[in-house]
This record gives structure tokens, C-alpha cells and sequence, in this order.
């Protein structure tokens, strides 16, 4: 068909535009969902109060990942914001070159925000897991898995922990669905001073 005859045909643009319309929203929906939809199968902490969670972490333990590979004296900050969000700084040291590496996310609820369930988005746009899966009532050290066990992380506002709390959480850990086996311990000095 040429493109005159395709142009005076009063239904065929039409219906090129509504299929347009239509994958567009199916799109937006579909980005929407991954962004924003709550975390299923995975129970996260009640009555999370985001103001209590800011602030610096030292990443004790973590399962490793490509991006954290091989990286020492690891610490996160959080940064609770007006709008509900918590933007993320982590920082780690690669003992090879003694650089600093630095990585912001921004974090929004996944479902209420008194819930520590959180779709993270990084700088390259990718939206990921963040639930707190265990955490102390005085938020002195926390439990947080991704989307799976395989990406879990030990914080603590401290560069140790005595051995009755860190054997409490690993067994809080165990009951989150996370193999503490596979937990690697990073040896951490000043990483939170670093974030600051």
C-alpha cells in the first residue's frame, strides 16, 4: 500500500496510534511494577523508622558480589529525605590500587514505609531489592537480602560485634533464608569515617 493511500485510509492511522498508545502503557505499567511493587516471599521488619536508619553502617559481612568484589573496609550511609526516600552512599576500599570506590543509590518504599522493604535504583537506572530482614531494637546492627540470598549484607554501626550478637543475627540470618556459610567478613577499619 503507498503512503498516500496508507494516510487517506481513516482507520488504519487510528489503529496504528492505538497500538502505539497501548505497548506505551503496557511499558509504563510494566517499569512501574518492577520499580515500585512490595517484595513477595521475603519477610521484612515491621514498624521500620527510616529516621532511626540513617545514618553510617559498616558493612561487616556480605555475600560477594561482582560490583563489591574484593573490597575492604566497606560502609554504607543513608540519608532519610523530605519526600520519604533514603539515598545511599557505599563506599569501599580495593587494596589493590587503594582506591575508594563509591557507589549512590536512591531508595523508595516498596509497599508502606513502615516496612523495611525497598526498591533501590542505582546510577546506571537499575531498580533492585533492599529488605531489612532483621534488625535490633536499638538499630545498632541490621540484616538486608536482595531479591535472593545470594545478595545479603551485615551491617553493624560498629567495626566489631561481640560474639552473643553476632551469633543472634546470624541465626536471624539462617531464618531469613540466608546461607551464613556463604557469608564473607570484610575486614573493616575506617570505612564509615570514609563515607562522611
Amino acid at each position: 500500500m503507498s503512503a498516500a493511500a496508507f494516510a487517506s485510509s481513516p482507520s488504519k492511522p487510528r489503529t496504528w496510534l492505538m497500538a502505539l498508545l497501548l505497548c506505551s502503557l503496557l511499558l509504563a505499567c510494566g517499569l512501574t511494577a518492577r520499580t515500585h511493587s512490595a517484595t513477595h516471599n521475603v519477610a521484612v521488619v515491621q514498624n521500620f523508622d527510616i529516621s532511626r536508619y540513617a545514618g553510617p553502617w559498616y558493612v561487616l559481612a556480605r555475600i560477594d558480589h561482582p560490583s563489591e568484589a574484593g573490597l575492604v573496609q566497606t560502609g554504607v550511609y543513608y540519608r532519610s529525605n523530605q519526600d520519604g526516600s533514603l539515598s545511599m552512599v557505599q563506599r569501599g576500599l580495593d587494596p589493590t590500587s587503594g582506591q575508594w570506590v563509591k557507589r549512590e543509590s536512591l531508595a523508595l518504599p516498596a509497599g508502606s514505609p513502615h516496612e523495611g522493604a525497598w526498591k533501590l535504583s542505582s546510577q546506571r537506572g537499575v531498580a533492585s531489592d533492599y529488605n531489612v530482614v532483621a534488625l535490633d531494637d536499638s538499630y545498632h546492627w541490621a540484616v538486608v537480602k536482595g531479591a535472593s540470598a545470594a545478595r545479603s549484607w551485615v551491617l553493624s554501626r560498629t567495626p566489631t560485634l561481640p560474639a552473643d550478637v553476632r551469633s543472634e543475627l546470624l541465626q536471624r540470618a539462617r531464618t531469613a533464608g540466608i546461607n551464613t556459610e556463604q557469608l564473607l567478613w570484610v575486614p573493616q577499619e575506617r570505612a564509615v569515617a570514609a563515607l562522611l
